[in-house]
């Protein structure tokens, strides 16, 4: 085997990634819980609320910051629920 023709097996080996696709680093929710107003801007009860029932004990940020928008705009007896930091 010519060390062009392995090269070219080598390169062909390695995955690709595809754009926009890198994977986020997980954290575990109690440290996020203990930092959540630097990180997110709410109480630390806020998390308890949103991750509840959530399956695992590690999140990513993006997952954490989306699953704490969509629990802030629920509606709660009639009333949007709004715990934001400053917001009472």
């Amino acid at each position: 085997m010519t060390k062009e023709k392995k090269e070219k097996e080598v390169i062909e080996e390695v995955p690709v990634a595809v754009q926009g696709e890198s994977e986020e680093s997980l954290f575990y929710i109690h440290q996020l819980r203990e930092h959540s107003r630097e990180l997110f801007g709410v109480k630390p009860e806020v998390l308890d609320g949103v991750f509840r029932n959530y399956p695992s004990n590690q999140v990513s940020k993006t997952e954490a910051k989306k699953r704490i928008e969509e629990f802030l705009k629920k509606k709660v007896g009639g009333k949007k629920s709004v715990e934001k930091e400053g917001e009472q």
